[in-house]
Parts: structure tokens; sequence; C-alpha cells
């Protein structure tokens, strides 16, 4: 296992719902090791993009790669121990402490 920051680039990514496009040619690399904003306007495709980096959403166009592999090639196990995502909804269950849930992001690395 390499101990380098993760590489995550989008190339010519088109992203949509159903016949309607949301992100189109989109050229990304995440500067590894870097804290990364992605700002916009409401409904542009902020969200859209995340789930994509995520592989959450496939792409109808274009490719997403960590380190240079295709995201989708990736097994899931292998992905999740590289990345992670926390979304803003759905709301954690009413009870669940701060160290829980980072708890259970960590059950990728678990045996």
């Amino acid at each position: 296992m390499s101990t380098a920051e993760p590489d995550l680039r989008a190339k010519d990514l088109h992203l949509g719902y159903d016949d309607r496009a949301v992100v189109t040619g989109l050229d990304l690399a995440v500067p590894p090791g870097r804290i990364t904003a992605i700002v916009g306007a409401n409904a542009c495709g902020k969200s859209t993009l995340l789930r994509a980096l995520a592989r959450l959403l496939a792409p109808r166009a274009g490719s997403v790669s960590l380190d240079g592999r295709a995201l989708h090639s990736i097994p899931t196990r292998e992905l999740a121990q590289q990345l992670g995502i926390l979304p803003q909804s759905p709301v954690a269950p009413e009870g669940l402490t701060v160290i829980d849930l980072v708890n259970r992001g960590r059950s990728p690395h678990q045996t």
C-alpha cells in the first residue's frame, strides 16, 4: 500500500439525471493533501459532481480516476479505504456519537 496521497481526477466529465444534463465537459484535478472547496450557485451541479467523484453516480461520458485507475474498476473495499463521503443528508440516527460515526468510516480498514 502506498503512503502517497491519492490523486483524484475527472476528465471530460458529463453528468445528469434522466434527460437533464447537469455537468458537461468538466476537467478536474483535486490536489493531493490539500483542502479543496467546490463553490457555486444552488443547482449548479456541486452535489452531482461529488456523487460522481464518490462513485455514487455513473458518468454519462468522460471518466473519474483515482491514482490513474478508473474509479469503476477499483474493488469497493479498496476504494472505500482511499475515498469516503459524509453527505449532509440523510441525518445520522439519533444518539449516534461522533466517534461512532467515525468508526463506521473505519470499517473498510478492519479485517
